[in-house]
């Protein structure tokens, strides 16, 4: 009798199995890793194939590769520089201080404009000197600490008004300016007007306003050739100004530029106190004043100390 082929269990089949998926995934990562080697190798070939092929048109055509290039502009990026590419380039020449606060235009009138000394002078340079202006030069003989010099002043002073308006306090009561003169010995005279005359339409006007005032202030001097000194217009904060919307610095600017007319022509020294309440871009310094116009106690001070820092020696 033929004996029968024992079953096999369930463990043999189990094991059967396994070894037999095992086997396909062999075969399969190795065909796979096979064309992934050739697929490798073919395009590596191609690559190299294309860029021989490259140079040598490259070459024919007397071009350089894209290797070359590349290569150039590296070199080109990390070259030392040259010596012209060493030297320092050239500066504009600095602008001095004093020109500081100037008006635009003002380059054929600097000679009026009074340069600092090396040793400033004392109070006792004002003992004969008159001190006239609006409330501006008012704040400053209130403020400033100066100890001498006479004061003309008075709130809203311009010179449409300078003759006619009875403005100044005196032992005979409330006179005109130049009633107010007459009774002051005087050789120096250091003006401020121009505030109030900003809202002008004829700058013109402006300066031979100022030039007929000063000339009428000059016969009233003690001095048949007394020294004239004429501050600039201070700039103003315009964020700050609710007077009036002509008060801006363009106008600052516009009146300052006649008034340095005037005194280059009349021999007569501009006093450039923007140089020193400019902010750098024609405006009043922040902080300067509390209404944009009229300056605080430490501003006031600083004026004193660059009017006893800018003056005329007086011959010997």
């Amino acid at each position: 009798m033929e004996q029968k082929k024992k079953r096999p269990t369930r463990q043999e089949r189990r094991r059967a199995f396994l070894i037999n998926a095992l086997t396909l995934i062999v075969l399969v990562l190795v065909v796979f890793e096979g064309k992934s080697l050739i697929s490798l190798f073919s395009r590596q070939n191609i690559h190299e194939r294309i860029r021989m092929e490259e140079e040598e048109v490259f070459a024919q055509a007397n071009i350089p590769s894209r290797e070359t290039e590349t290569t150039a502009e590296r070199d080109t990026t990390f070259s030392a520089p040259t010596e012209a590419e060493t030297d320092p380039p050239e500066t504009e020449p600095q602008t001095e201080s004093w020109e500081i606060g100037l008006p635009e235009g003002s380059e054929d009138y600097l000679d009026c404009v009074v340069k600092p000394q090396e040793t400033s002078v004392d109070d006792s340079y004002f003992q004969d000197a008159v001190f006239i202006g609006d409330s501006r030069m008012e704040g400053f003989r209130n403020l400033s600490g100066i100890t001498k010099g006479s004061f003309v002043t008075a709130v809203g002073m311009e010179l449409e008004n300078f003759y006619s308006e009875a403005q100044i306090a005196t032992a005979q009561g409330i006179v005109p300016v130049m009633d107010a003169l007459k009774n002051i010995n005087y050789t120096k005279i250091y003006m401020m007007l121009g505030t109030n005359e900003l809202g002008a339409y004829d700058m013109n006007s402006v300066r031979e306003s100022y030039r007929k005032v000063l000339s009428d202030i000059k016969t009233l001097s003690s001095s048949a050739e007394p020294t004239v000194y004429v501050y600039s217009v201070i700039y103003v904060e315009e964020a700050l100004v609710t007077t009036g919307y002509y008060v801006n610095n363009a106008n600052v600017d516009a009146v300052n530029l006649e008034i340095m007319k005037m005194c280059q022509e009349e021999g007569y020294h501009y006093i450039n106190l923007n140089e020193v309440f400019s902010d750098g871009y024609h405006s009043l310094v922040s902080g300067a004043s509390s209404d944009g116009v009229h300056l605080e106690q430490p501003y006031c001070q600083d004026w004193l100390d660059y009017t006893r820092q800018h003056y005329i020696p007086e011959a010997a």
